[in-house]
């Protein structure tokens, strides 16, 4: 019996299996580019929000930096100005000392060698801060300068990172819209951080004062006060000698204080440093007509730094009448007054300068956030599929430009910039909160996630 051998039914078969399979591979392929493409798109537009917003969290660092080198600097203006004081007040106490006791066998003698000694470092120590001083000063309105630069140059330089973040990640990007675009981010940059002149804080030659320069300098006199050390800030010192049951006494004050001042040219406490130190004795007793008392005034000093196209020295009494230490020692506090104006000014510091301050009011934590939408092109001729292969268009279409935003694919980001004080490693000795300021660096770039009303917002520019 013969046998028929039938060849080539599985060939039909797999050749289908085949087909199918390929057409899914082609399907995965292409739903993987597409994927791809999203995810390249969306990284893409999250580095460029989080670039931009690194560039305004840097900017203002480096405004709260420099904030900070200008204080330190007006801080050492005013440590030269009390030194200068205190050396005089050292060397007066001491020459008055010295005119007492020149009768007195070795003690006259070697006071007045002491008191040569400090006339001649008093001279030398007036000199060298008189240096000191014209040179912070010029530091001074170099930090100022570099702050305006670099306000400016923030926004000519976030337009740059984000143009080159774009370019390098997705070449194909060929339109960016943003909700807060980059002009808008440079109109919400200057609406965040304003720049803060001290000559217009107050009328001066028939301009107006402006009150926001004012507050602001105020504000940043405030911390500069605030940052002096406790030897510019007040030297006062009491010792009783004698005090016989409350009935008399004799008690020796040593007082001083250094104060900001105006200028007869600018009004506003932004502008000379002047300092002044007095020791006296008082003695006091009860008496039928009430408590007597008396002051003896031992020594004192003053200095004073201002501009130095005004060459004059400022009253005392106006700097430092309102305070405890100049009428605790009223006779030596008028006595330091007569002295200093018989002296030289200490020249060429011209006071506060420009400076960089938050605009809004309020415990701020985050500044304005920029929300950047980036589109791309889905190709000429939509995503190639399977379907161009087995011609099943109508079933297995996937990826052509009617499956894409107006034939474009989109992404959204947004983010913004925190201060985040680090607590952990720098905890406040008060235990309190610190919010955001250009007076300390801890500003910090984020993502954000997007509200409901800006997703609507970034949708209908879209034009959905």
């Amino acid at each position: 019996m013969n046998r028929h051998y039938q060849t080539g039914q599985m060939t039909v078969y797999v050749l289908v299996m085949l087909f199918a399979v390929a057409a899914a591979i082609y399907f995965v392929h292409d739903a993987y580019n597409i994927s791809n493409e999203k995810t390249r798109l969306q990284a893409t537009a999250d580095a460029a929000a989080y670039s931009v917003a690194a560039v305004e969290a840097r900017n203002l660092n480096v405004q709260a930096y420099a904030n900070r080198a200008m204080i330190a600097n007006h801080v050492a203006v005013a440590q030269a100005v009390t030194l200068v004081s205190w050396t005089r007040w050292l060397h007066n106490t001491t020459r008055n000392i010295s005119l007492v006791t020149k009768w007195i066998p070795y003690l006259g003698q070697a006071m007045t060698a002491v008191e040569k000694v400090l006339d001649r470092s008093a001279t030398v120590i007036e000199n060298m801060m008189r240096v000191a001083v014209n040179s912070l000063d010029k530091v001074i309105g170099l930090i100022s300068g570099i702050q305006d630069f670099s306000h400016v140059q923030t926004l000519a330089l976030a337009r740059q990172v984000f143009e080159e973040v774009v370019e390098e990640n997705d070449p194909q990007v060929d339109t960016a819209y943003t909700l807060t675009s980059l002009a808008s981010f440079a109109r919400a940059h200057t609406a965040m951080v304003g720049r803060y002149n001290p000559d217009r804080a107050h009328a001066y030659r028939g301009r107006r004062g402006n009150q926001d320069h004012r507050r602001r300098s105020d504000e940043f006199r405030n911390v500069l006060l605030a940052s002096r050390d406790n030897f510019t800030s007040g030297r006062n010192q009491d010792l009783d000698v004698v005090n016989f049951f409350g009935l008399f006494g004799v008690e020796i004050r040593k007082r001083g204080g250094t104060e900001l001042a105006d200028t007869r040219q600018r009004r506003g406490d932004y502008y000379t440093w002047s300092a002044v130190d007095t020791l006296s004795v008082h003695t006091w007793a009860l008496t039928p007509w009430g408590k007597e008392h008396e002051e003896l005034p031992v020594g004192w000093g003053a200095s004073q730094s201002a501009q130095s196209n005004t060459r004059r020295q400022y009253n005392l009494d106006g700097i430092h009448g309102r305070q405890g230490y100049w009428r605790d020692n009223s006779r030596a506090s008028r006595a330091a007054n007569a002295e200093y104006w018989r002296s030289n000014v200490q020249h060429n510091y011209r006071g506060m300068r420009r400076f960089s301050a938050l605009k809004q009011d309020g415990l701020l934590e985050e500044g304005p956030g920029i929300i950047i939408t980036l589109t791309k092109p889905s190709g000429s001729q939509g995503v190639e599929t399977a379907s161009d292969i087995t011609g099943a268009k109508e079933r297995m279409k996937f990826g052509g430009r009617e499956h894409f935003l107006n034939g474009r694919m989109a992404s959204i980001s947004k983010a913004r910039v925190h201060f985040r004080y680090p607590n952990d490693l720098f905890p406040r000795r008060d235990g309190r909160r610190e919010y955001g300021s250009l007076y300390n660096p801890f500003w910090q770039p984020s993502l954000a996630p997007l509200n409901s009303v800006e997703k609507a917002a970034a949708m209908a520019e879209l034009g959905l």
